[in-house]
């Protein structure tokens, strides 16, 4: 078990992962409530308006946008600013972009890929301390030269 999770985490930390899971919430709200409709007894409720078609064009691509994030890295960048202008757009043309929700989630995972970088995670300065390995100069690092 323990040899599967660092398999997972190794291949979500080579990723925007957050991103995309953010992403693909927000396309998928975007997509649900103008296809949705709610029973209570007798009584349904649906969302039928004119905003159909432009919330599938926006969820479709909201979703494949999240997918670009997990499956090809080097596009982390048209992709984040693509998801970014759709949320965007999404106010305006698709029930309020699924009541702000999926905007809002829509926004956070552009801003989240956008900032991704594929670079290896620095040493803190704490593990450095414990373990006595540092890769900063003596005079920076604390020691006398």
């Amino acid at each position: 078990m323990k040899k599967t999770d660092s398999k997972f985490r190794q291949w979500r930390r080579s990723r925007p992962f957050w991103a995309g899971i953010c992403t693909l919430a927000s396309g998928l709200l975007i997509l649900f409530p103008p296809y949705a409709s709610l029973k209570f007894g007798d009584i349904v409720v649906s969302l039928n308006t004119l905003t159909g078609l432009s919330a599938m064009v926006i969820g479709v691509l909201l979703v494949c946008c999240g997918l670009s994030f997990w499956t090809r890295q080097e596009f982390r960048l048209p992709a984040g600013i693509v998801t970014l202008l759709l949320s965007v757009a999404a106010i305006v043309t698709a029930n309020l972009g699924s009541f702000l929700i999926g905007t809002l989630l829509g926004l956070v995972g552009a801003a989240l890929g956008i900032a991704w970088t594929p670079r290896a995670r620095q040493p803190s300065a704490a593990r450095e301390r414990v373990e006595g390995t540092s890769t900063r100069p003596a005079h920076i690092a604390g020691g006398h030269a």
